[in-house]
């Protein structure tokens, strides 16, 4: 009984702290916020241009499912095109509860219903990840080349996240801890081989590894390359088009777009539920370097983050549920026990 609570308290925990980072995080935020001005912005917001924007989101996900499913099928497995489309949904619906859980949910779910291995799920999610990344760092040189001057901009317009940045990469226990963590791996992998985990690591990380050299090899690259484009579109003006929501952001235009969608995007990357917090704050200083008040900000933020997560949380839950029932073929040993049966 003990061990079970300690266990339950623990999944609490983990669910708890980072929601109480990201509700911490936005207390500071809006601490000194005046509220009926804030709420006198959000009201003159435009609800049907971000219902609309809604759809672009959902379609970006829809492409993300599809390129999920080049990269299975080229190791072999061929799971229901509906399932991975229900598994990258309640994908985000389990990140709210607990961060980035949901991708292990995601590939558990598949190996639970379409019988994929979970060391192939997990390691064509690394693939998936791994080419998010690459996108990332082609959307960050395509933000330097349209508008340079904007990051000089960002960190004169916020000094204190100058600041922090130069502190974190010059203090020595920033590389104290990433040396004495790969030290700690090291030596439990060269003088703990036989340990039961450490074989089950290798066993586990082997199959990834074969499952991502046959991925890279696929026949289908440009249509890879096609969903991830169509992807971060989709999420692009997921985002971009709720600057047509708000009189004050209207007039910025697609380049602007690109940039705080850009920034906000790596506030999603924070530990937090959603990357709540983290992504009001990167976009709420990323507009004032494009003159929008603090206020003003602060109401988009609170807007379009409340409404699109919102979103993703229900279309999360249906298909969660909805992922149960989708059909499915019989597995061969059963049609063929059938066969003989009626024979």
């Amino acid at each position: 009984m003990g061990f079970f609570n300690l266990k339950t308290s623990r999944k609490v925990a983990k669910t708890i702290f980072p929601l109480a980072l990201g509700v911490l995080v936005l207390w500071l935020l809006y601490k000194d916020t005046n509220m009926a001005e804030l709420w006198r912005l959000t009201k003159t917001a435009n609800f049907y241009i971000i219902a609309y924007s809604l759809l672009f989101g959902l379609a970006g996900n829809i492409f993300r499912a599809l390129r999920w499913e080049l990269t299975i099928q080229s190791v072999g497995y061929y799971p229901k095109r509906m399932s991975l489309m229900y598994a990258v949904m309640g994908n985000y619906a389990v990140n709210f509860l607990l961060p980035r859980a949901g991708e292990v949910w995601r590939c558990g779910v598949i190996t639970k219903y379409d019988k994929v291995p979970f060391s192939t799920t997990f390691g064509t999610l690394i693939v998936d990840r791994f080419f998010d990344v690459v996108a990332m760092g082609f959307i960050m040189m395509l933000c330097l080349l349209l508008d340079f001057n904007f990051f000089f901009a960002y960190f004169q317009t916020n000094p204190a996240v100058g600041e922090r940045v130069v502190s974190t990469f010059s203090s020595i226990w920033f590389y104290a801890i990433i040396i004495g963590f790969v030290m700690v791996l090291y030596m439990l992998l060269k003088f703990l081989p036989n340990f039961i985990l450490i074989k089950k690591m290798r066993l586990f990380y082997n199959g990834m590894k074969r499952d991502i050299l046959t991925v890279w090899k696929m026949d289908r690259k440009g249509l890879f390359v096609l969903y991830t484009f169509l992807t971060w579109l989709g999420y692009y003006l997921y985002f971009y088009l709720c600057f047509y929501a708000f009189g004050f952001t209207e007039h910025l235009g697609p380049v602007a777009g690109l940039i705080v969608f850009t920034m906000s995007t790596l506030g999603v990357a924070a530990p937090t539920q959603g990357g709540i917090g983290a992504w009001h704050f990167l976009v709420i200083t990323s507009l004032l370097v494009y003159g929008v008040s603090w206020e003003e900000g602060s109401a988009f933020a609170g807007a379009v983050f409340t409404i699109q997560s919102a979103w993703l949380i229900l279309i999360g839950i249906f298909s969660i549920f909805a992922i149960q029932y989708v059909k499915r073929d019989l597995p061969e040993k059963v049609e063929i026990r059938n066969s003989e049966t009626n024979d």
